[in-house]
């Protein structure tokens, strides 16, 4: 305990770190990473198109996941909301930007389930790729959910798509609900409880008013409150 400042990157993991050391509370704070202002900025119409020829995408509506492949992300459980959205809108491609140990395991459920046609599975990209998989996209979702006590921290993915103008489809899992304002900036579901997966993808895809009033909403909120020359004024005292 000899630290003088502690730094939690969100209201909840700072809750549950006090919930086992609630001695620290007088020198724990919050300190939200941000997306890159890169993220604000769309690529070229051809960088676009030219994604979109490459992989398929063109008259498609696009899910995007991005995330490492592993427990708690909830790529298993998006594989079977999928399998009941594409039943009442089979115009749908599912892409796929990540690796992990749960590779061929989502893989092959994906196989299994006659989900090929539709996922578009990417694989790894270097970071400053990543901005262009945003903005060839409709919908950014991902069924984050606790996993053996495990929590999202508060998933730096959701604020990029914000920043790109996505609505988002975010599992509740720690902080992701400080990421995802539910029904104002994205759609916060229990990622156990799979209609309601369902019901939030075909309501942004039905409803493109709606999915696009959640994607500036989403935007504004990041710009103002999740940059960096916001966030670092509160180090001020630790690095002036």
């Amino acid at each position: 305990f000899c630290a003088d400042q502690i730094i939690a990157n969100s209201d909840s993991l700072k809750r549950r770190m006090l919930l086992t050391l609630p001695e620290l509370a007088d020198k724990t704070m919050v300190v939200y990473p941000c997306p890159e202002e890169t993220f604000y900025t769309p690529p070229s119409a051809l960088e676009i198109d030219a994604l979109k020829d490459r992989v398929a995408l063109q008259g498609k509506k696009v899910i995007l996941s991005v995330a490492r492949l592993a427990e708690g992300k909830g790529f298993p459980h998006l594989v079977a909301v999928l399998i009941e959205v594409v039943k009442k809108n089979p115009n749908i491609v599912w892409l796929v930007v990540g690796d992990g140990p749960k590779k061929q395991e989502l893989l092959q459920e994906i196989q299994k389930n006659n989900l090929q046609n539709i996922v578009r599975y990417i694989g790894q990209v270097q970071h400053e790729d990543l901005k262009l998989f945003y903005y060839v996209s409709d919908i950014f979702c991902l069924l984050t959910h606790p996993d053996h006590g495990f929590e999202e921290g508060l998933g730096l993915v959701f604020l990029e798509a914000a920043a790109a103008g996505l609505p988002t489809i975010a599992g509740r899992s720690g902080g992701v609900e400080e990421a995802v304002a539910h029904m104002e900036t994205g759609i916060v579901v229990d990622t156990y409880q799979h209609p309601q997966g369902v019901d939030a993808i075909l309501t942004l895809i039905e409803n493109t008013e709606f999915a696009h009033r959640l994607g500036t909403e989403g935007q504004r909120r990041v710009r103002a409150n999740f940059n960096w020359s916001h966030q670092l004024e509160r180090l001020n005292q630790w690095i002036n």
